[in-house]
């Protein structure tokens, strides 16, 4: 039995559904409140070419279970008669009044299933951590495992927080918890249209016609669930982070060839520093007065002009992993949205 934390959400989503297609037996953590929208929508995209009938076959070794990282005695529980522990659930977010929120989830939470998986005797667990927790110093570095955390204006409230969380496994291993963390860039695929990363691809669709010029560490959710799986059964990998970037891409590269697939208008007009400063400061003033959250906030603006290149070079050469070329990528979710606004 293997559990799945965060699996109502876009990555648990997706690890839930590799793992139903390995034949495995799933304990899926959800929160009484969560919804399993966006699960169904994953588990529709992976499963499409199933016929409802052997959709329901496969949603047989899928068992949800009422957990909340915050409440150790409930995860406990859900471990019950678990081997195999895969922590996807996290809060991503760069509001700066959601900072205690991402503390209690990302690091508590954490502290949380690294405990009981030591008091239950978990055999194998994998961490969902990011790029953004080996610690930004100036735009421009180049980053990878060996990476250490440095104190800088660049790491923002969710980087802190994965920092911090990965802290607790490396803690965890030392009381020998049997672990891998996996270190991702921004995951790219298809699923809830309005949330995270996949809302990225309405700018396209609605011909927004600006793009920055920052650069960052992408891959495909459809690999990082691989990779994780595949480093969940390498026993050399136990001990070890590694960092999952399929490619170093700027927003020039992803709005216009998005644009391309989806048959819409390139962004023409490249934002200067200048005009992202001015653009958080008018959400930030928007956001006063509506109350409604700002799609643009000062960490966001000012990491869409900054310029990070990661290696994935470990995972690479030790394990013979390959990765989705990012062109595909793009190409497969474009083609998965058109799709669904189809609908």
């Amino acid at each position: 039995m293997i559990v799945v934390s965060g699996a109502t959400g876009f990555l648990g989503a997706y690890m839930v559904c590799h793992l139903l297609e390995k034949g495995k037996q799933v304990k899926a953590l959800r929160r009484p409140v969560s919804s399993t929208r966006e699960f169904n929508t994953i588990f529709n995209h992976c499963f499409e070419s199933l016929p409802d009938s052997e959709k329901s076959t496969v949603l047989k070794r899928l068992e949800w279970v009422n957990a909340d990282v915050l409440d150790i005695v409930s995860l406990e529980e859900a471990m019950t008669g678990a081997d195999e522990v895969y922590h996807c659930a996290a809060i991503v977010s760069f509001q700066q009044k959601h900072k205690k929120r991402l503390m209690q989830v990302n690091v508590e939470g954490t502290t949380n299933m690294v405990n009981a998986a030591l008091h239950m005797g978990i055999k194998r667990f994998c961490h969902v951590s990011s790029t953004a927790a080996l610690g930004r110093e100036h735009s421009g570095d180049h980053m990878d495992e060996k990476s250490k955390w440095l104190t800088s204006s660049l790491n923002t409230n969710y980087a802190i927080s994965k920092h911090k969380a990965e802290v607790e496994v490396w803690r965890g291993m030392e009381e020998g918890l049997n672990a891998v963390i996996v270190n991702p860039g921004v995951i790219l695929g298809a699923g809830d249209w309005n949330k995270g990363s996949c809302k990225l691809f309405t700018l396209p669709w609605k011909n927004f016609p600006f793009y920055t010029t920052g650069i960052n560490g992408y891959v495909d959710v459809r690999d990082v669930a691989s990779a994780m799986y595949q480093l969940m059964q390498t026993e050399s990998a136990s001990g070890q982070r590694y960092v999952l970037v399929s490619n170093n891409m700027n927003m020039e590269f992803f709005m216009h060839t998005a644009a391309a697939w989806m048959n819409k208008t390139k962004a023409r007009f490249r934002v200067k520093p200048w005009m992202a400063e001015v653009a958080w400061m008018l959400f930030a003033v928007k956001q006063l007065i509506t109350g409604k959250e700002a799609s643009i906030t000062r960490e966001t603006a000012r990491a869409s002009m900054n310029h990070y290149y990661y290696s994935s070079a470990k995972i690479l050469t030790q394990t013979g992993f390959t990765f989705i070329p990012i062109e595909e990528t793009l190409q497969y979710i474009c083609q998965k949205f058109i799709k669904d606004q189809r609908r």
